[in-house]
């Protein structure tokens, strides 16, 4: 009797073993090398192209009379960003108005190009264009969100943790815990642009205590601006209801002012429109109005008074408010008939 352990592996039905292929590991290796090479070389171009668009910018400034200095430029960011760096970076314009950030980068996926990230170190220094002193300009973070269509910006999305404005001697002008702004295309009239700007407890001079800011308009023919050459937002202001105020809202302590309207420029940079405005803690409303008007301004004052002698009961935030019917026409403010101050033009 034969023994079956001594049988060949085709008698005794174990299949023979095949020497293991390297086929698949080479053509493996081959496709990843492969892979590799056509990314880099993606990441070559797509980096000269950063390259080249930077150059024409700062060219472009320069024909225009400004200046954009990047000293120790670097564009590198392999293999999947594409960065920009500068440090620092310095901007003229064609006024004398000059602005220097300590550091600057500008990041993109580089499988996704159309969205860039903007940061900055702080702080900024700005001079010239009539500011004899020179302002500054120190945060904690600041970032700005960057998404392009295929001719301009579609939106943009800007935080500062931490903001604080000072004169060049150090005087203080004005601080905030955090400033929001947020700008893009109208998704329903593609010529206009909507933004939304968010202070968190704002501190200007003669302020009794910080202002919290919300703000949401809409600017007819606001899309210029975000078009590669911009536009003058003046002067997009200056067709009658041209700024939708959909929502205006500032509180600080125990004062709440809530507003809604359209507001407009003249031929001569005057405001005009309506701005109805609903108030709860009208006592306190001058203090907390002052320093958004020019200095010795009476339209706080004037206003408060007008809300007690003709403000109208309504509510605010589930509590008792008053409101008063506000016009602005050739930049006079009036309460119904009665003129509360002059507000000097834009230019």
């Amino acid at each position: 009797m034969t023994d079956s352990t001594d049988r060949p592996p085709s008698e005794t039905g174990t299949p023979a073993r095949k020497p293991t292929s390297r086929r698949g590991y080479i053509l493996l290796a081959t496709l990843v090398v492969l892979v590799i090479a056509l990314w880099s070389g993606y990441w070559s171009i797509a980096r000269g192209v950063v390259a080249d668009l930077f150059t024409n910018v700062r060219m472009a400034a320069r024909a225009e009379g400004g200046e954009i200095a990047c000293t120790g430029q670097n564009l590198g960011g392999y293999p999947f960003h594409l960065e920009l760096s500068c440090q620092p970076l310095s901007v003229a314009g064609a006024r004398g108005e000059r602005a220097q950030v300590e550091g600057f980068r500008a990041v993109a996926l580089a499988y996704n190009p159309w969205h860039v990230i903007l940061e900055a170190d702080s702080p900024v220094a700005v001079e010239g264009n009539g500011l004899a002193a020179g302002l500054k300009a120190g945060w904690t973070t600041a970032r700005a969100s960057l998404r392009l269509g295929t001719s301009a910006l579609d939106r943009s999305d800007v935080e500062i943790v931490a903001p604080v404005l000072s004169l060049a001697d150090d005087t203080v002008a004005g601080s905030a815990a955090l400033a929001n702004l947020h700008l893009r295309r109208s998704p329903d009239t593609a010529e206009d642009a909507e933004a939304a700007l968010r202070l968190d407890a704002l501190a200007l001079p003669g302020t009794a205590a910080p202002v919290d800011v919300l703000a949401n308009v809409r600017l007819a023919g606001g899309a210029a601006l975000l078009a590669p050459g911009g536009a003058d937002p003046l002067a997009l202001l200056k067709s009658e209801g041209a700024l939708t105020v959909r929502d205006l809202r500032l509180a600080s302590g125990g004062v709440t002012l809530s507003a809604t309207g359209s507001l407009w420029l003249d031929a001569a940079g005057r405001l005009n429109g309506t701005l109805p405005l609903t108030v709860a803690g009208a006592a306190g409303l001058p203090p907390l109005l002052a320093p958004f008007f020019p200095e010795g301004s009476k339209v706080p004052a004037s206003l408060a008074g007008a809300l007690a002698a003709l403000g109208q009961p309504a509510t605010l935030d589930g509590g008792p408010a008053v409101t008063v019917p506000l016009a602005f026409a050739g930049g006079t403010a009036r309460v119904g008939f009665i003129p509360l101050g002059t507000l000097p033009p834009l230019r």
